[in-house]
């Protein structure tokens, strides 16, 4: 017989499961939109927005 997980767990694997759903939903949503951009732009391109982008999220505070 399997013992009961308290109510604190429960609400603790949920928040884990939620977490981890949502970063794979952002990383797959962010590579629909890299691939978006590669229709439409050199690689290049594609490549410098990504940098620029990613210096910018490097200087949020």
């Amino acid at each position: 017989m399997q013992s009961k997980r308290s109510v604190k767990d429960i609400e603790q694997m949920a928040a884990a499961e939620t977490a981890a759903f949502l970063r794979r939903a952002s990383i797959t949503y962010l590579e629909c939109c890299v691939s978006l951009m590669m229709t439409h732009l050199r690689r290049e391109e594609v490549a410098n927005i990504l940098e620029q982008e990613a210096d910018m999220l490097r200087r949020l505070d």
